[in-house]
């Protein structure tokens, strides 16, 4: 393979590398798009996003790892109102530039955490993609996670004495936050990454899904009660079974820092792309 930089816009406000396949490639498969994951540059956490674009160009795909506007080397441009609109435009900016750069005309696009929240809602509203991998996607506690959660939390604490001592932690905090409610004071503003409401969330997946759209939702373990169990997916989403592909990596940080979870990550996507991208029958869903 060999990577290219990529200048897109009419001004060529926005830069990405180009990872072409050594020879033609398939000439039906789709490239795929790098988004960054939060503010981090296009090379990704710990440079995922290089090794990621490389085993992907490797394996027939052309990829591009992007920086969106005002990211890295990009420029933003855009007077989109928010953040959000922004990504998209830029997302949708670079797909029509990687099809001109290597034929493709489907796409799919792969984001951690606020990345893998700009790959829904570009494809919500643009048809060229094709799939979308999700790396961290919001989550959502029910109550067997809650349960779980608790068990994992005594546990650790191992003598009956410190769960004592946690659990009147616990009770203390929540009769604050009573008393501060009856007060009519409220919880500090939120910062940060908000979930959408988990009718909103359900209602996207599924309209990307009734459209043909290939999704792999990916989790690590970082969450507490909002992801501790493989099938927690369709615990949540139950009508969504068997038409999405899901991965659960207990032992892997947000980032993936472990070098062996890395590797796991970059072969699940790679090996998830060849075949739900291929014309051979689809294998069975991802555990």
């Amino acid at each position: 393979m060999r990577d290219e930089v990529l200048q897109l816009g009419s001004e060529g406000q926005l830069v990405g590398i180009v990872s072409h396949p050594a020879g033609p490639g398939r000439t039906a498969a789709p490239a795929v798009l790098l988004l960054n994951a939060g503010v981090l540059h296009r090379v990704g956490p710990h440079r995922l996003h290089v090794l990621l674009a490389r085993q992907i160009a490797a394996r027939g795909n052309a990829s591009l790892r992007l920086d969106l506007g005002g990211i890295g080397d990009s420029i933003s441009s855009s007077d989109a109102a928010t953040f959000r609109d922004s990504a998209v435009a830029d997302t949708r900016l670079a797909m029509t530039g990687l099809a001109t750069a290597s034929g493709a005309q489907r796409f799919v696009l792969f984001g951690v955490c606020a990345g893998a929240d700009n790959s829904i809602a570009t494809a919500l509203v643009d048809d060229r993609v094709a799939g979308i991998v999700l790396v961290d996607p919001h989550t959502y506690a029910t109550r067997r996670s809650q349960l779980r959660d608790l068990r994992a939390r005594v546990a650790k604490r191992g003598s009956l004495g410190e769960v004592a001592r946690w659990g009147l932690r616990v009770a203390r905090r929540r009769v604050r936050l009573a008393i501060d409610r009856a007060r009519g004071v409220g919880p500090p503003p939120a910062e940060g990454r908000e979930p959408p409401p988990i009718a909103t969330f359900r209602a996207e997946l599924t309209q990307l899904i009734d459209r043909g759209v290939r999704v792999l939702a990916i989790y690590s373990g970082i969450h507490g009660a909002g992801y501790n169990e493989a099938d927690q997916l369709f615990e949540l989403f139950p009508e969504l079974r068997g038409r999405m592909d899901h991965v659960y990596f207990p032992d892997a940080n947000h980032t993936f820092t472990e070098l062996a979870a890395q590797r796991a990550l970059i072969e699940t996507i790679t090996a998830w792309i060849a075949r739900r991208f291929d014309t051979a029958p689809a294998a069975r869903t991802l555990r």
